[in-house]
């Protein structure tokens, strides 16, 4: 008798714990799919700019204060004038140089895509 209720009330707490998972599991994905799915939302611009400028900031990664990260910068010139600055990956970094031409592709917020040269 005694050994029936153990069983039960294992097999119960397994079974809960399980539930538990399965739903946290299903509230990540959900979560992520609403990110992605906003994220893909935003407006995407493309035009016609120059590089006006290049930048690097390094600071201490917040994870590991010990080592540095370094962050890259591009100034991008419109042609109706307005100057736009935007974080950049590094290798789009090393490949712009002062003074190129083409297309800028970003979306709302500034946040680079990519700059194609024409």
């Amino acid at each position: 008798m005694m050994r029936d209720a153990m069983t039960l009330a294992f097999t119960m707490l397994g079974g809960g714990m399980a539930a538990i998972l399965i739903l946290m599991l299903v509230a990540k994905l959900t979560g992520r799919v609403n990110v992605e799915e906003k994220q893909g939302r935003k407006p995407v611009y493309n035009i016609q700019a120059e590089v006006k400028g290049k930048r690097t900031l390094v600071e201490a990664d917040p994870e590991n204060p010990n080592i540095p990260k370094t962050r890259y910068f591009l100034t991008f010139h419109k042609r109706d004038g307005i100057r736009l600055e935007m974080e950049v990956p590094g290798e789009d970094y090393g490949l712009a140089a002062e003074g190129d031409e083409g297309i800028l592709v970003y979306s709302k917020g500034d946040e680079f895509i990519v700059f194609k040269r024409t």
